[in-house]
């Protein structure tokens, strides 16, 4: 059996985000917006209509930076913000028109990132490397949950 605390799956993991934001950056340097908005504007896009709160579940992220991820592309005009008729306290997103030429590009340059990151695996590979991947996601957010549980329980 392999000693699993050999395996640096955080170092890894964290490479890989670092990276993504890196080439995210040099791809769009000549728009405005960065790596920072680009996850939020494409996971809008193919969610029309997600509210703030679903829209940091996606993505693991807390309330404030949801809340300024948001705030910028509202300014830019690349969203829009409808509040919810039958429950004022949610907002729903949508992107305009100035989006969509942002999109495309960001489309593009995803795509292009994840033909760089599978070089040379099988498809078989792409597949594990998804549900591996996946499965740790979801895992970190059970420990980090339960830490977070007995925290509170122990304030």
């Amino acid at each position: 059996m392999l000693e699993k605390k050999k395996f640096r799956y955080t170092i890894h993991a964290s490479a890989i985000s670092r990276y993504a934001n890196r080439n995210f950056d040099l791809c769009l340097q000549d728009l405005p917006i960065g790596s920072g908005q680009q996850f939020f504007l494409l996971r809008i896009y193919e969610n029309e209509g997600i509210s703030l709160y679903e829209l940091g579940k996606l993505g693991f992220f807390d309330k404030g930076t949801v809340s300024r991820g948001v705030q910028k592309l509202e300014e830019a005009g690349y969203i829009r913000i409808e509040q919810d008729i039958q429950d004022r306290r949610w907002r729903h997103l949508y992107i305009t028109e100035a989006a969509k030429p942002i999109i495309e590009r960001l489309l593009e340059v995803r795509e292009v990132w994840h033909t760089a990151l599978t070089e040379g695996f099988t498809d078989e590979e792409c597949i594990q490397a998804e549900y591996f991947l996946q499965r740790m996601a979801q895992n970190a957010k059970k420990y980090v949950q339960q830490q977070e549980g007995e925290s509170w329980h122990k304030a």
